[in-house]
């Protein structure tokens, strides 16, 4: 021991050998077990907390490794989202309420999208009752199974003269918040313009 060290910087490279020892065997006891025990020196309690402090920390830096992992796999999908080159939503399987649209819809219907004060709903673009119940079914399938196609839907903006005959390909996917089913809905324009 060097006149600088402390005695917990002696002791780490200690407890760090002695965690991944114990860690192998599946023998680390608990904080419990610790201090159940009817005898235990302060120097053995003091390894012992050492090396669960230790195992805390490398528990930690391991979410913060999983975590920038998935934030990168995040803005990959975001950017890949908003710049396809086909109109794209999001949509909740449960309510089709819409959790995000990209550029090429927005163009598609700017009227509709112009408002960001309220929730959009994908069944609200039907231009009738007829296609809005189509797009319904066509998220009770994704609900129940993996896919849907809504062939020749009539999607209106906000105005009644303002539709266009369009396709929905729809794919359920586990890209939401903790992992929950979103519906990718591909809407391809009959009148290619778009």
């Amino acid at each position: 021991m060097t006149q600088s060290e402390t005695p917990k910087q002696m002791s780490e490279p200690h407890a760090r050998k002695r965690i991944s020892e114990l860690l192998s065997n599946g023998k680390l006891p608990s904080l419990e077990d610790l201090l159940k025990r009817e005898s235990v020196s302060l120097d053995e309690l003091a390894l012992d907390l050492l090396t669960h402090q230790v195992e805390i920390e490398v528990q930690v830096e391991q979410l913060r490794e999983a975590n920038a992992a998935l934030e990168i796999e995040r803005l990959k999908f975001e950017t890949i989202f908003h710049d396809m080159p086909v109109a794209a939503l999001l949509v909740d399987p449960d309510s089709g309420a819409i959790n995000a649209e990209n550029h090429k819809l927005r163009k598609m219907f700017p009227r509709r999208f112009a408002d960001t004060s309220g929730i959009h709903y994908l069944r609200h673009l039907g231009e009738n009752r007829f296609d809005q119940d189509r797009i319904s079914l066509g998220l009770a399938d994704c609900r129940i199974g993996s896919g849907a196609d809504v062939k020749a839907v009539s999607l209106i903006d906000k105005t009644p003269d303002s539709y266009l005959m369009c396709d929905l390909r729809m794919a359920r996917m586990d890209i939401g918040a903790n992992g929950s089913a979103l519906v990718l809905t591909i809407v391809q324009p009959h009148d290619r313009r778009y």
